[in-house]
């Protein structure tokens, strides 16, 4: 799943197939040559360049036809194998919440399949709204791009990250056990204490709040997984906020102080 981190396009370096057929073949006439001339300079030949013309030739006649037969084949296959289509770049570190449960949706069914395990993270700025009545939107914005260009570098490529609502990020971790997911979560938590973000000539702070979700057998569809995510965040909020929680957790669907003005659970996709 390439979202945030999708894998660098190495380029092709190496040298053309038919002039190392070419340069193949000349290796193996000159080495003919030599050969047949110090073999005959050895038996005490007059002319042993004679017998080294002779072998190159012998082995020219041989080589060519083989290695136009090679070039051939392997033109041939080259023609043939599937062109690679390298994916869309997604303009900015974060996709679209639609693109992002298109990912999820996908990787889940993969992980249920094989087991290979998955986790959603919710990360959520702690009193976003205030942030933005007392600086304004443009700030909101500034710590919303601070904060995905944070955490994009330190996610792996089959990982991704969305923007998911307001003062929301979603993260949907491929191949990540329980204890692993909350690893990270912490550690973005850690992250956006030490971030400081300039708008209108301020240097802001902010802490996040973050929901974790590992999927487990009790996730029979991915909404099942979004909602304990949900959950979990919730249970951060209500705990204060600047903290991580975990799912399956019970929470109270009534307002915690220093929650958001909109308290109620991540709306569904």
């Amino acid at each position: 799943m390439s979202a945030v981190g999708r894998s660098p396009s190495h380029p092709r370096i190496g040298i053309p197939l038919g002039l190392l057929v070419l340069l193949l073949a000349a290796a193996s006439i000159l080495l003919a040559a030599g050969v047949g001339y110090l073999l005959a300079a050895a038996a005490g030949l007059r002319e042993p360049w004679i017998v080294a013309v002779a072998s190159a030739a012998g082995m020219a006649l041989t080589a060519l036809p083989i290695g136009a037969l090679v070039y051939g084949l392997a033109r041939t296959a080259e023609r043939s194998a599937p062109a690679v289509v390298e994916p869309a770049a997604v303009p900015g570190p974060a996709l679209t919440r639609e693109r992002f449960m298109e990912l999820a949706e996908r990787e889940w069914s993969r992980a249920r399949r094989y087991g290979s395990g998955a986790a959603l993270l919710v990360v959520e700025v702690d009193r976003f709204a205030r942030h933005v009545d007392r600086h304004g939107r443009d700030a909101g914005s500034a710590i919303m791009s601070a904060l995905a260009h944070d955490i994009a570098p330190t996610l792996r490529a089959a990982d991704a990250l969305a923007d998911y609502g307001e003062g929301q990020l979603a993260v949907f971790l491929a191949h990540a056990d329980a204890l692993g997911a909350l690893d990270v979560a912490e550690r973005m938590r850690e992250r956006t204490e030490l971030l400081e973000v300039e708008a209108r000539g301020e240097r802001l702070r902010a802490s996040v709040s973050v929901g974790v979700a590992h999927l487990r057998a009790a996730h029979l569809h991915l909404q099942a997984l979004v909602e304990d995510a949900a959950d979990a965040l919730l249970a951060a909020r209500q705990a204060g906020g600047n903290c991580v929680r975990a799912a399956p957790v019970e929470v109270s669907r009534f307002s915690a102080p220093g929650s958001r003005r909109n308290d109620q659970r991540a709306p569904k996709p």
